[in-house]
């Protein structure tokens, strides 16, 4: 199975009624600054509080109608928040592989909906899922990428696309938090099928910019060093998969530090009162960087989640600039 139109449609129609179809929201701030309208697509309040539910709940489907009844998964978190979410409401079991460096906020979530949530040894992401794939083997288990499967791809990134392509029918660009590749493959799978002349812009951390050293290395770069980072969904390798359809759509990839992160944390609570976790602060910070290239037409910027720990939201809006 690979990602296409067709399954990209099942997904969204699978997902309404399931899901919140999240709204767009206008930033004049933002609109001023670039010289185009300029929205943000509010996954932030999905279900959850993130866009993963999308591919959790229908992976999770697929594999229920083939009689599978215990999944497990790696997750940095949100993957993880909706993947026990899925689970909860299909009566299945699963067991979802957590990084030590996991957000406290995101794991309890997990475990308040019945997920077996076992915490790695390692602090990245990488080396966690290689010992939850060890685990599964061991175990027996069914495993879910969180990013480089085409179910998964279709529902986190397709049905995104859909909604958006409707909200805000004249974006031309559109700039997405790229950690793994599964939403920004699937997003851009649709988009550039249904409007070949859009500009798709990855936006990574700095420091952990697997789809940039892919695209240079023109193969997939599965692992990166784990690094100390707000934006955990950020932080590891591209997917194989993701890597073959994201090098030929990607038009650009732009590349935030920590601390352009934290700014654009306190940036959208400054003027949209949005609060928004690190991962997908990134793709605000690229928007505000004074070298990000003017567009060609309205942008529409994609929120991603709003699961962070009380104690560093204070942290990070207690700085000063």
């Amino acid at each position: 199975m690979s990602v296409s139109i067709d399954l990209i449609r099942q997904a969204s129609s699978f997902l309404q009624g399931r899901i919140l179809r999240t709204p767009v929201e206008y930033s004049p701030a933002l609109s001023q600054l670039l010289g185009v309208e300029v929205w943000f697509k509010l996954e932030n309040l999905q279900i959850t509080g993130s866009f993963k539910l999308r591919g959790a709940l229908f992976a999770m489907h697929m594999l229920k109608q083939q009689g599978v009844t215990e999944v497990a998964t790696c997750s940095a978190g949100n993957h993880g928040r909706g993947m026990a979410y899925a689970a909860s409401q299909m009566g299945m079991d699963i067991v979802i592989f957590v990084p030590s460096s996991v957000d406290p906020v995101k794991k309890a979530g997990m475990e308040r909906d019945g997920a077996d949530v076992r915490l790695s040894a390692f602090a990245g992401y990488d080396e966690t899922q290689k010992w939850a794939l060890q685990e599964c083997d061991r175990l027996g288990l069914r495993f879910i990428s969180a990013y480089d499967d085409p179910l998964v791809m279709a529902a986190n990134g397709g049905s995104i696309a859909m909604e958006v392509a409707e909200q805000v029918p004249g974006a031309t660009t559109f700039l997405m938090p790229v950690g793994g590749g599964g939403h920004a493959a699937g997003f851009a799978y649709w988009m550039k099928e249904q409007r070949a002349n859009t500009t798709i812009i990855a936006c990574q951390h700095r420091d952990s910019a697997a789809l940039k050293a892919s695209l240079e290395a023109g193969h997939a770069i599965l692992e990166m060093p784990a690094i100390e980072t707000l934006a955990g969904g950020l932080e590891g390798g591209l997917g194989r998969n993701t890597f073959e359809i994201l090098k030929n759509l990607v038009d650009d990839v732009r590349l935030a530090d920590e601390r352009a992160l934290r700014r654009a944390m306190r940036w959208m609570v400054d003027h949209h009162q949005v609060i928004m976790e690190g991962s997908c602060a990134v793709a605000v910070a690229a928007a505000l960087d004074v070298d990000f290239p003017q567009p060609s037409g309205p942008v529409v910027i994609f929120i991603s989640g709003r699961n962070i720990a009380r104690s560093t939201l204070v942290d990070v809006l207690a700085e000063e600039e």
